[in-house]
């Protein structure tokens, strides 16, 4: 039976060991190119995950090395990168239709989130692993809490809106978890989160309304 588990085992073996041969090369790839090389461990962590989470490797992997380079390249915090993709792409001789499609496969695989600033350029944040977005989701779980409990015990009305206003206040203004000028756009993404971390509250309410009504 031992036997039967064998070249399962090698194959696997044989798959991280080519995968990280796979990236060895992305990193030497990208270094003959002008990069940010403060940008090049994250570049190369993004690869591996997409591989791992893909489990198919792509015909020319050393575009999705590129496009993997572009996504770390443009977290909120690289405000304002007003860079053209014209403009990064002929740094690597990649047309344009290539960086969109190997983005759009990354961060589809890894749920990133995009937004786009006031000029229309875009921003990407790993909803998993971000400090700065996990803290967001943090202050909201325990606000929303807070505000459920006002409303159970003193019947304070609660306010979705307002209630992620003060929370993105706190949060940019004070804690400087984005930067200032993405205000609307963490908006968005924080009033998300509120509704549904308050789907709890709908029941509550309910309950309430059974109780003690």
């Amino acid at each position: 039976m031992l036997e039967l588990y064998i070249p399962q085992y090698e194959e696997i073996n044989t798959k991280d060991r080519i995968t990280i041969d796979l990236i060895r090369d992305g990193q030497e790839f990208l270094q003959q190119f002008d990069i940010n090389t403060v940008y090049l461990l994250d570049t190369i962590s993004l690869v591996y995950k997409y591989l791992r989470n893909n489990g198919k490797i792509p015909h020319n992997l050393f575009k999705f090395f590129i496009a993997a380079y572009y996504i770390i390249s443009r977290h909120p915090f690289a405000f304002p990168e007003h860079e053209t993709k014209k403009e990064f792409c002929q740094k690597f001789g990649l047309p344009i239709s290539s960086l969109d499609y190997c983005v759009e496969k990354i961060t589809n695989s890894l749920n990133y989130i995009k937004i786009l600033d006031d000029m229309n350029y875009p921003y990407f944040i790993d909803p998993q692993r971000d400090i700065s977005l996990n803290f967001i989701k943090n202050l909201i779980r325990s606000r929303v809490e807070k505000a459920m409990m006002k409303f159970l015990v003193w019947h304070q009305p609660i306010n979705s809106q307002i209630l992620t206003e003060e929370l993105i206040n706190e949060a940019i203004f004070r804690q400087k978890a984005f930067p200032d000028e993405l205000f609307r756009q963490l908006f968005e993404i924080a009033f998300e989160y509120v509704e549904k971390e308050f789907l709890d509250y709908n029941e509550y309410v309910s309950l309430q309304k059974k109780v003690f009504i």
